[in-house]
């Protein structure tokens, strides 16, 4: 460094200073002392001014405070950058603080030797404004690192600042076209007995082709955010912001949290994102004295929505979720959630589905929700159904089409390989119709050992009601009930069979005229054993003016045998019975006999006849 002073006593000097190599070079003239004017002092204090319980304002005129300033020139032959500055600095002793104020334009040339003749390559100003409080000692005011970062930007305006510094710059690009500026602030803080470090920063960049780029930055204690932003001529846009705070919530617990959006347009597709880490802490008494904060919980969490604009203007979006407990040192997660949907607007097509999962200590899954359902705007259906980690579940299912409305739920339990499973249905056709059915099945070792289904139905204004029961088991028992209710009808009918080779059927039938009234009944049976044993009975009757019914079978030696009567009653009085049997013992030996009776219009006069038969003759 090479000085020059100035006339005695007038505080003035002039110098040079060069690095050593040569690439650097400084020219400088500065006057120490002086006594501040009236709009220097304005000028100066306004780092800081009206945030603090420090910043008094300038003290203009005061006998106390003095100002140094300046000016300085150089140039950096390796970075290809000259710059002219001018500064002054003001200092109060009567409000203990120093304020400082720097302006200075830079130029980046292609020869800094060329001096006028260089080529601007780019060149920008800077501005920069300090305020510094000073201890009683004489000294500024050191920066300290925060002992807690739970003070929000509103709180920050009500502490004291004891340091703050701004610094602007503002440039172009002469060979892009590209512009910048950029804003940096540091401040220290006084809040109550804390001292607290917060800073800000903020830059925002445009290309000669209309792009432009920003981004900010702020942290106070240990709270941090961050922004940045940009946007292209052709549309497309973007954006994302990170934040990193300590907080406390409504019940006096700490927390910290840890969150991030991201979001952008490109003219065809937009998208918004973002997730979050949220801490949660507890306090543990270590000693009479101390306390010391353990993590509670840990909840990680997120969205994402978007958009598609195209004809079909779909959408979709999604939820998710996850919870972390400590163990044993470790982080484990013990619950997890997804959700997610998406749409179709031009179509009013809708779909989505959801997953909450819950696990264990041991890091095996527990219970699992799960959920679908679909909406087109002809046709919808919601399922939920919720697994267990023993292989137990349970669950429902709602839907509706074109007047069609439909719905089940659903019961699982299991043992080991031992399990049942119940299931209710219901339908409904939007026309009259309403079927219910239950149905289930039972296993053991996991293979099927029962079964068994029933549904129960029903026509609305038509009279028109019916039930059926089915059902099974490993040992080889089947069985089948129905009975059905018209209008004009009533039947019923069972059949099934058993492990030993038994077989049966029965049927009952009743029919009704346009008044309700019954004009014919009607049953019939039948069976059958593995022995070779078999049998068949039919009845009918007709308002009790016919009777009609056979009875037949067979053994296993073959034998057979049949019984057949029946009855007539006319309008007239008039009428007959009759009776006829016959057997057969399977060894060519047959035998039978006949009866009957016939009479006349009011019960006189008639018949009667008798005959008995075998095959001797």
């Amino acid at each position: 460094v090479e000085v020059t002073d100035g006339p005695p006593g007038s505080g003035m000097c002039m110098g040079e200073r060069r690095a050593h190599d040569g690439t650097w070079v400084e020219q400088f003239v500065q006057q120490r002392g002086a006594k501040p004017s009236a709009s220097s002092s304005s000028s100066a204090g306004g780092a800081g001014r009206g945030k603090g319980k420090g910043d008094k304002g300038a003290g203009k005129g005061s006998s106390s405070a003095t100002r140094d300033y300046g000016r300085r020139m150089g140039q950096n032959l390796k970075m290809g950058q000259r710059w002219k500055e001018t500064w002054e600095r003001n200092e109060d002793a009567g409000e203990n603080c120093i304020r400082t104020k720097v302006e200075r334009h830079v130029q980046e040339v292609d020869d800094v030797d060329a001096k006028d003749d260089a080529a601007i390559q780019q060149e920008w100003d800077e501005d920069e404004e300090a305020y510094e409080v000073v201890e009683d000692n004489g000294t500024a005011m050191g920066w300290s690192s925060s002992s807690s970062g739970g003070l929000n930007r509103a709180q920050a305006q009500d502490a004291q600042i004891l340091k703050s510094r701004t610094w602007t710059q503002k440039g172009k690009d002469r060979k892009t076209g590209r512009t910048w500026s950029r804003v940096v602030t540091r401040r220290k803080l006084r809040k109550g007995r804390e001292v607290l470090s917060e800073s800000e920063e903020e830059c925002l960049e445009t290309e000669e082709s209309g792009e432009q780029r920003g981004n900010r930055r702020n942290r106070l204690g240990k709270s941090l955010e961050t922004e940045e932003w940009g946007s292209q001529p052709s549309g497309n846009r973007w954006r994302s912001k990170y934040c990193l705070q300590t907080l406390v919530n409504k019940h006096g617990q700490v927390c910290g949290r840890e969150w991030v959006q991201k979001w952008y347009d490109n003219g065809q597709e937009e998208q918004d994102e973002e997730w979050e880490i949220l801490d949660e802490f507890e306090e543990e008494q270590t000693s009479p004295t101390e306390r010391r904060l353990l993590l509670k919980k840990r909840i990680r969490s997120g969205r994402k929505d978007g958009k598609r604009h195209d004809g079909q203007s779909t959408e979709w979006h999604e939820r998710w979720e996850e919870q972390e407990h400590p163990d044993r040192g470790t982080l484990k997660v013990r619950k997890k959630k997804i959700e997610k949907w998406w749409r179709e607007n031009a179509c009013n097509n809708a779909w989505g589905e959801h997953r909450i999962e819950e696990i264990d200590a041991s890091g095996e899954t527990g219970r699992v929700e799960n959920r679908k359902w679909y909406d087109n705007g002809h046709e919808c259906q919601d399922e939920l159904w919720t697994e267990n980690a023993d292989g137990s579940a349970d669950g429902n299912k709602t839907g509706a089409r074109d007047g069609h409305s439909w719905g089940e739920t659903w019961h699982r339990t299991c043992a080991g390989e031992d399990g049942e499973l119940k299931v209710e249905k219901w339908h409904d056709d939007g026309l009259g119709t309403k079927v219910e059915s239950k149905e289930g099945k039972r296993w053991e070792g996991a293979k099927d050992v029962e079964w068994h289904h029933e549904e129960i139905g029903e026509t609305v204004g038509q009279s028109d009601k019916w039930t059926i029961k089915t059902g099974g088991n490993v040992q080889g028992d089947e069985w089948f009930e129905s009975w059905k209710e018209h209008q004009a009808e009533k039947s019923a009918e069972k059949h099934g069979r058993n492990a030993n080779g038994d077989i049966w059927r029965e049927a009952w039938t009743e029919e009704y005229d346009d008044k309700g009234v019954r004009v014919r009944q009607r049953a019939e049976k039948e069976g059958s054993n593995a022995k070779g044993d078999a049998w068949y009975e039919n009845w009918i009757e007709e308002q009790e003016r016919r009777k009609q019914a056979v009875k037949r079978g067979k053994n296993a030696e073959g034998a057979e045998w049949q019984e057949e009567w029946g009855e007539e009653a006319r309008e007239d009085g008039s009428g007959s019975k009759y009776t006829s049997k016959w057997a057969t013992d399977g060894a060519g030996n047959r035998w039978g006999d006949n009866w009957g009776d016939e009479w006349g219009g009011g019960g006189e006069g008639g018949k009667r006849w008798v005959e008995k038969w075998d095959s001797n003759g």
